[in-house]
């Protein structure tokens, strides 16, 4: 029997299976090797629920790595991608539509800034919005150099993955032999990665990193960097700079003459409380990413918006810069949904409002579980770093972990803790061994933050009992 004739053989007698058969052949797996590949079948979803072809219902406590913006399915997006399914298929960047230049003046204008933002480019994703603000930056300053900070995450393309300095998010393949690892060669080197300020950042810290920071732009030339280029709340690595090292490095920068770049694939649209997470600090960037919850990712959408100051240059020259899918019809209508959505139903007063309870939540639980050792977050967007109740980390290397040179850790904490909290139906995901990840859906209500946050301390009830705690 061939694969194709057991595939329909299968389909035939039990369509579930049918399905797993067809993407273990045609589909290549993320994550987990062919064999170890057994992923949960979702069927259905709705505001901060995923239903499973067994019928189990989960909530979804990270938004699929914080990528669901407003929530699963939600109607007015529904209905919006409907009518542009109606409407224009496709047509070009070269050429215009009524939905592109809304949803442009939205996002400009109506997420807070108005004066301060001048225009913004549409791509498909958070790492080609990288990409694109650091093509930005290089083409206004006419200087070829990136400086990043550490822990950072920015995605997986050639440039963005440079930009990534936590080590095992740089495009690492674990291959068959457990101790090879594979990085994807390339000309273009990681960049350099200035020191950043933890979870538990005092002023003190705070100063030493913009020193730092600073030492490490002079001795490039500061004449030779185009921008400083991080994240105010580091998704993957689990936790929220200080407010003060985000001001620090606007003045850095400003008295330097370099441009900063905020990415807020993940830290913005709403998920702090504010439209964007640079808005808490009353300091603005020279260029902001977003992606991911701008669209509520119903569909593949990312922009960076631009100060006034950058598009005055870029629209006085002819910019050739074409990208296929940049302001789709499907993409801008979801970001439309997305912002009217969030402005007309008040969802970052519930966001403001919720994310109070989730951190009062986790400071209690913090009281009573010895191996919570710190939170940090705003909103809905939370990092827990966790470690024996000695103190201890199960990773040492922590955050700065690099595969194939450091070894595993022999317990990892953070994914049994998921796990634990999975067998409650809970979902949620992280991204090294000590810290824990949790981000829902910003229409989550009340009791869908309750029955998360009544699952995740009973997950580290039971991550105690493991240690004998």
């Amino acid at each position: 029997m061939t694969r194709d004739t057991a595939a329909h053989s299968a389909a035939e007698t039990a369509p579930a299976v049918a399905t797993a058969l067809a993407e273990y052949d045609y589909a290549i797996p993320i994550e987990a090797r062919r064999d170890d590949y057994d992923p949960m079948r979702v069927v259905d979803a709705q505001g901060a629920w995923l239903t499973l072809a067994d019928g189990r219902r989960i909530l979804d406590f990270h938004s699929q790595y914080m990528c669901v913006g407003i929530g699963h399915k939600h109607p007015r997006i529904t209905e919006a991608l409907h009518r542009a399914v109606d409407g224009i298929d496709y047509v070009s960047e070269i050429m215009l539509h009524d939905s592109r230049v809304t949803a442009a003046r939205l996002l400009t204008q109506e997420t807070g800034d108005p004066e301060h933002w001048g225009g913004c480019r549409f791509v498909s994703s958070g790492s080609e919005a990288v990409e694109m603000a650091i093509l930005i930056a290089r083409t206004v300053t006419q200087r070829p150099r990136i400086v990043v900070a550490q822990a950072s995450y920015h995605g997986w393309t050639s440039s963005s993955a440079a930009a990534t300095s936590l080590p095992h998010m740089r495009n690492i393949f674990h291959a068959a032999d457990p101790d090879a690892y594979l990085s994807v060669p390339t000309d273009q080197p990681p960049y350099l990665a200035a020191p950043t300020p933890g979870p538990l950042a005092d002023d003190a810290e705070v100063a030493r990193c913009l020193i730092e920071t600073e030492r490490l732009i002079r001795a490039q030339g500061p004449n030779q960097v185009a921008a400083f280029m991080f994240e105010i709340y580091k998704g993957a690595a689990g936790f929220r700079v200080p407010d003060a090292y985000v001001q620090g490095i606007r003045e850095l920068t400003t008295r330097l003459g370099i441009l900063w770049i905020d990415d807020e694939a993940i830290a913005g649209a709403g998920r702090s409380g504010k439209w964007w997470a640079y808005q808490h600090t009353g300091v603005a960037p020279d260029l902001l990413v977003t992606a991911k919850g701008i669209g509520s990712s119903a569909a593949p959408a990312g922009a960076v918006l631009v100060s006034r100051a950058i598009s005055d240059v870029l629209n006085a020259g002819v910019w050739y810069s074409v990208s296929t899918n940049s302001g789709h019809p499907l993409a801008t209508a979801a970001i439309t949904a997305t912002i009217e959505t969030v402005n007309d139903e008040r969802i970052l007063d519930r966001v403001t409002e919720l994310g109070a309870r989730i951190e009062a939540r986790l400071r209690e639980m913090q009281d009573r579980h010895p191996t919570i050792a710190s939170i940090s977050g705003r909103g809905f967007g939370w990092g827990i770093d966790i470690t024996s109740p000695a103190g201890e980390r199960f990773s040492p290397h922590d955050r700065w972990f690099v595969p194939g040179l450091d070894a595993a850790p022999a317990f990892n904490a953070a994914e049994f803790v998921a796990e634990e909290c999975l067998k409650r139906d809970m979902l949620t995901f992280t991204f090294t061994a000590n810290t824990l990840t949790i981000a829902p859906p910003l229409s989550s209500t009340a009791d869908d933050i309750e029955f998360g946050l009544d699952a995740l301390d009973a997950a580290f009830g039971a991550l105690e009992e493991r240690l004998g705690v």
